[in-house]
């Protein structure tokens, strides 16, 4: 028996891993890559797109509902909000592995996507507070926030991929807003490539200056 995939999404210091962590009981958590595995000293060009392939797998394998703390299609949307930096794979290579990967079915979008906001002051306020991680990249992800809106909104609006946008309070309130999603999902029969390929044009018409 296949179960439902969630995705949670937003900036940096939103609350994404917290609620994860409070909703780990029932439902199987997947944790970002670099929390989920350690990085190699010689790692491959592919290295961090193979892992976000097996934590698709880990997902397909779960035994309830699973929900991945960040989108496994990341590298698509955070390579162009960056811009493309020369030691990041280029976007031909990396769309071609995740077009290889839809296609042999070994990825797939989320049956529901959940993307957080909060407003520039909170989030600060909640990194200032939050001592278990350094988060060094901080303030680049702060600037990327209305692009990164930009992608999220465009799958909402113009694929039939599910996605709701939560405005990210408190734990409490916002645990209750996404358990009313969470049960109530179902999967999704979609299209994967067609979306991919949306996406993918998407970006082609969107390039950053």
């Amino acid at each position: 028996m296949k179960y439902p995939i969630v995705c949670f999404e937003g900036p940096s210091s939103v609350g994404k891993t917290t609620l994860c962590q409070v909703l780990s009981d029932n439902y199987q958590v997947v944790p970002e890559v670099n929390l989920l595995f350690e990085r190699p000293k010689n790692e491959s060009h592919y290295w961090y797109h193979e892992k976000q392939v097996e934590r698709f797998a880990k997902c397909q394998q779960a035994p309830r509902t699973s929900i991945l703390d960040g989108d496994i299609f990341q590298p698509i949307w955070y390579n162009w909000v960056c811009k493309y930096p020369t030691n990041f794979l280029p976007k031909n290579r990396t769309h071609q592995f995740y077009k290889t990967k839809v296609l042999e079915k070994k990825l797939a979008f989320p049956d529901l996507y959940l993307v957080f906001q909060a407003d520039e002051k909170e989030l600060r306020a909640r990194k200032k507070n939050d001592k278990t991680r350094k988060r060094r990249n901080f303030e680049k992800h702060l600037a990327i926030i209305q692009p990164l809106q930009a992608y999220y909104r465009f799958l909402q609006n113009e694929t039939d991929i599910n996605l709701h946008f939560i405005q990210y309070n408190d734990l409490e309130s916002t645990k209750s807003k996404v358990l009313a999603y969470l049960n109530s999902i179902k999967i999704q029969q979609l299209d994967h490539l067609a979306n991919f390929l949306a996406v993918e044009n998407w970006i082609n018409k969107n390039e950053l200056l």
